[in-house]
């Protein structure tokens, strides 16, 4: 084997990140032996197995725990099986009950794995993490490397590097996604440093893009990586691998690449930003081999086939979503993404498609929509997009008529000024035409909303709260965000401009920038969480599954085959307001 890719835990128990196999199928079609590993779902079944939560189990008892914790934990040991179990019947997503107690299930086993700590750690099914580990780079060092803060140390020791010494791979991938994965991610490639010290290791991900201001500050000593691999992976990672693997090419020619150097990683050559064209990517883009798809806790498996990539407004002020200031937005060409959908559909034998997309221009995603249906692909699928005005009526009933089952939105505010100020380019009037016309046509809707924006006051966020509960009709699942200041955002990169002082970063690797907001009328950074859970309270009553567990994570765990459960006949479309 010439590369193993790996996604490290703590991610997405029902579904792989999509960027493993897209970048596992391209490898392939440059001619490497490529293998994809998604370690973090093989992860979750061991810390949520019954053997290791009775483990936990008997820490507790130990150390005598609150009765009502104990009794809730000895459930869970109970109950946990059957509750993975149910969320992969077919037909669990017509059950709202059923996956209720599975979630809160799994929920109470990271309250009994978190407990079990005695304060060193948490972890549960989606996070991960060790207070204080990231105050600097000591402290995460020590962190690392300490068995009684890093329960990973153990799990990956036996269970992961023995897998690695048998298929003994020429080169590995670490791909981070998500915050969680970074302590995983980070261990694992300690552990291989110091038992496989041939074998070069490269690190990349969306997390580690997000914050890459940060990349040229991390000790060597503390992350031992051969390379890091910024941005779009595909040619990087296949000039990496021809380099290090072949000495062909030379690593100045290698994008978006950092290099251990000194005290820190060094960014070699020029900085290229090459943004990967999709219609070159194979056919299919993404490839099943090297996924166990019945492991996952989906009823039926929902293929992230990520047909654009990039933003194509890529100004709203607070975002840095695909670091949208240097990305480009690229779709898919529709000939090859029905292509894709075919293979991918012989290959699963599902024929859900949740698109991880950062948006799609309505236009574009009419013309996929028209081409499933002269297709005759009889598909379900959701994606996530904006609130665009060219979101037509017609244009709506066709996503429906081609298997649309559910569209996530950011509406992040339904007043005219604090958008204005997000240069966000959604109107409340269209986004209740999109949403009602949506909900007509049997398409389940999410909207997504940002409390405090920095010009934001309470009175404005009041008129976001009254237009919710006005629209409550044609929301199906709604979560409230408190904003934050993130690196690589217009506000990150000048915040004066928004009234912001940034204060000194209390910690490293972190996507969060703490400032003082200095606007005269503007909500206090104190004040926010109350004022949101105030509102959460106060909208409870209007959307009843606001917080539920599984429709908390908007973008992915059970809200795509929650919208596919509840399928209703598809009505003419109405006109909107």
């Amino acid at each position: 084997m010439d590369f193993l890719l790996i996604s490290a835990p703590v991610a997405n128990f029902g579904q792989a990140t999509s960027g493993l196999s897209v970048l596992t199928s391209y490898l392939r079609a440059q001619g490497w032996d490529a293998q994809q590993w998604d370690l973090a779902i093989d992860a979750f079944h061991h810390f949520h197995s019954p053997d290791y939560l009775r483990e936990r189990l008997e820490v507790l008892r130990r150390n005598d725990c609150e009765p009502k914790l104990l009794e809730r934990s000895e459930q869970v040991v109970r109950d946990i099986e059957r509750a993975k179990a149910s969320l992969q019947q077919r037909g669990v997503e017509r059950e709202p009950e059923t996956m209720r107690f599975a979630f809160q299930t799994i929920h109470d086993a990271g309250v009994l794995i978190t407990a079990a700590s005695l304060g060193a750690y948490e972890h549960d099914f989606r996070h991960f993490g060790i207070p204080d580990a990231f105050r600097n780079y000591t402290s995460l060092d020590e962190a690392l490397g300490d068995p009684e803060q890093n329960p990973y140390l153990e799990y990956l020791a036996e269970h992961a590097l023995p897998r690695i010494e048998a298929q003994r791979p020429r080169a590995i991938g670490i791909s981070m996604t998500y915050f969680s994965q970074v302590v995983p991610g980070f261990t694992l490639l300690r552990l291989i440093r110091e038992r496989l010290p041939e074998i070069p290791v490269v690190l990349g991900g969306a997390y580690l893009t997000a914050v890459e201001g940060q990349v040229p500050a991390i000790p060597p000593r503390v992350v031992p990586a051969d390379a890091i691999i910024l941005h779009d992976g595909e040619q990087a990672l296949t000039a990496w691998i021809a380099h290090t693997l072949e000495g062909q090419g030379s690593l100045e020619a290698v994008p978006n690449c950092y290099l251990p150097q000194g005290e820190g990683f060094t960014r070699v050559g020029e900085r290229s930003l090459i943004h990967t064209d999709l219609d070159t990517l194979p056919v299919p883009m993404w490839t099943l081999d090297g996924l166990q798809l019945d492991r996952y806790l989906v009823p039926q498996y929902p293929i992230p086939l990520p047909l654009s990539r990039g933003c194509y407004w890529g100004r709203c002020a607070f975002c840095n979503i695909s670091c949208q200031t240097v990305a480009t937005y690229r779709t898919r060409p529709v000939a090859k993404a029905i292509a894709d959908m075919r293979a991918a559909i012989a290959e699963t034998g599902s024929n859900w498609f949740d698109f991880p997309v950062d948006s799609y221009r309505p236009a574009e995603l009419h013309e996929l929509a028209l081409a499933i249906i002269d297709a005759g692909l009889e598909v379900e699928w959701g994606a996530e997009v904006l609130l665009d005005a060219g979101f037509k009526d017609e244009v709506i009933a066709d996503l429906a008529k081609s298997g649309c089952r559910t569209l996530r939105f950011g509406l992040e505010s339904a007043c005219i000024e604090t958008l204005k100020a997000m240069i966000k380019p959604t109107r409340p009037k269209h986004a209740k035409r999109i949403l009602t016309t949506c909900k007509a046509n049997g398409i389940q809707t999410a909207v997504m909303l940002i409390a405090g924006f920095p010009t934001e006051t309470q009175s404005q966020l009041m008129r976001t709260y009254d237009w919710l509960i006005e629209n409550a009709d044609v929301i199906d699942f709604l979560t409230i965000h408190q904003y934050s200041l993130v690196p690589g955002s217009p506000m990150g990169q000048d915040p004066d401009k928004w009234g912001l002082y940034v204060l000194p970063q209390e910690a490293v690797l972190w996507t969060s920038m703490p400032f003082v907001n200095t606007n005269p009328v503007s909500m206090k950074n104190d004040d926010l969480p109350r004022v949101v859970d105030a509102m959460r309270e106060g909208l409870k009553p209007h959307f009843t599954d606001l917080g539920e567990l599984w429709t908390v994570a908007i973008g992915g765990w059970m809200t795509f085959p929650a919208a596919c459960g509840v399928r209703r006949d598809l009505v003419h479309p109405i006109s909107g307001g």
